[in-house]
């Protein structure tokens, strides 16, 4: 299947996904990245095996790409690339996740040396760890305790900012008038994991670029318009990935990116019902991050949220 030339006139022209984002966001602190990588069959040149690899750097709480770099294959070089330019745009974080590469770990350790690396199996056991906890009825205040304490260490001043909420008192009351639409959110995102989750990047990211029987071009304009759409198609929950990511309830569309808009910060008022689920969208999705909360062993007798 062929890329229309004028589509790939109008992608060419497209800004670079990390510019928009550096425009969007001016301090780049996530609490955890995914380091996550695809082969995509390829026909550009320098490709001897028609087949080239993309190297992502994915923010855990809202899936936004904050990097990704295009190579040949596979290789602590495409990484390398990846994580300097992250570094020389200031973004900082002290947890990544890797599939346990050696050429990825060594990356991250040469560019975040005080970083704390952690494999995706720490991402199942966490989703075990609250299936658990949502398993039993009634459902256990401490567990919406955990999400408000998951919530401060991931909140951005954006968000307090917006809601004039400055000590954060009133965005802990209306998550905690929300505990019933917090549950029903958390059991939705566990049970649509491969869609909701990081693993749903990957994903369609494999679907989409099996349907190009093989890219003839530089594979770059197309992958980055791509990236670009899925981070600002909106979601079920009524916002974009990016908005989570910014942490403000803004408007965005491929549209305003292809011109180097920034998306429309939106006016809703404190008692909206939009912007509760916005704000429980935000508690849900810390709590899902591993590592950050409670040690859990699914025992019984050991539940800390049964002491």
């Amino acid at each position: 299947m062929r890329i229309n030339q004028k589509i790939r006139e109008f992608l060419d022209g497209c800004p670079h996904w990390e510019d928009y984002l550096d425009l969007c966001v001016s301090h780049h602190e996530p609490r955890l990245i995914y380091m996550i990588g695809r082969n995509f069959s390829c026909l550009a040149k320098g490709s001897k095996s028609n087949q080239m690899y993309l190297a992502m750097a994915v923010d855990a709480l809202s899936t936004v790409v904050l990097g990704f770099e295009i190579g040949r294959k596979d290789s602590r070089t495409v990484w390398n690339h990846l994580l300097e330019r992250m570094h020389k745009r200031g973004i900082k974080c002290s947890t990544f996740i890797t599939n346990g590469m050696r050429q990825i770990e060594e990356a991250v350790q040469s560019l975040y040396p005080d970083a704390d690396l952690k494999i995706t199996y720490h991402k199942a056991y966490r989703d075990k760890e609250l299936t658990c906890c949502l398993s039993r009825l009634p459902i256990n205040p401490k567990l919406f305790n955990e999400a408000l304490k998951s919530f401060e260490f991931v909140k951005k001043e954006n968000l307090l900012h917006y809601i004039k909420d400055l000590n954060g008192h009133k965005t802990k009351e209306l998550l905690k008038a929300s505990q019933e639409v917090f549950a029903r959110r958390l059991k939705e995102r566990l049970d649509n994991k491969p869609r909701a989750r990081i693993d749903g990047l990957g994903t369609a990211f494999k679907l989409r670029f099996e349907k190009f029987h093989m890219l003839k071009d530089n594979p770059y304009p197309v992958i980055n318009g791509w990236i670009a759409k899925w981070m600002l198609n909106r979601l079920e929950f009524g916002f974009s990935r990016l908005a989570v990511y910014m942490q403000m309830p803004v408007a965005s569309s491929f549209k305003s990116f292809s011109c180097g808009s920034l998306p429309e910060l939106l006016q809703i008022g404190e008692e909206s019902p939009i912007l509760k689920v916005f704000v429980v969208e935000i508690a849900t999705r810390a709590l899902q991050i591993p590592g950050v909360n409670f040690t859990c062993e699914m025992k019984l007798d050991k539940c800390s949220l049964m002491m």
